[in-house]
């Protein structure tokens, strides 16, 4: 079973909340349980909201959601247009800086079963394997 979803956004914060439900609404979907589905929303969240702070900054260009999911395993894939960032070389727990820059990577990586970053930064890619129920 494949199950695929993707939408364009403009990036207007107001479209982070949109595209946060329509993710949990797919993650629902699939079966996973609510407290699943309210770790990968936030998750979610996060990602969608570095995308629109650090994108391009024109509204018009956007962001673009991308899940997957192949009956074991959820994929979302954001991408946005900005120039992208240096993405923290350290796989582990990170704490967030004293400015607390960085956490919403940590809590990413806290949340999901996999964080990856691409293209410099511009593109993230949240994995969060099925618990069996």
């Amino acid at each position: 079973m494949k199950t695929h979803y993707r939408a364009d956004y403009t990036s207007d914060i107001r479209n982070v909340a949109l595209a946060r439900r329509s993710v949990a609404g797919f993650a629902s979907a699939c079966g996973f349980s609510e407290s699943e589905i309210a770790d990968i929303r936030l998750a979610a969240g996060e990602a969608l909201s570095n995308a629109v702070e650090h994108g391009s900054g024109t509204p018009s260009a956007g962001f673009t959601v991308d899940c997957s999911f192949d009956g074991e395993e959820l994929r979302i894939e954001i991408h946005d247009s900005g120039t992208g960032f240096a993405a923290p070389a350290i796989r582990g727990n990170v704490e967030p800086d004293q400015r607390g820059r960085g956490f919403g990577i940590f809590l990413m990586r806290r949340l999901m079963d996999d964080v990856a970053f691409g293209r410099n930064g511009t593109i993230v890619c949240l994995t969060r394997r099925q618990r069996n129920h």
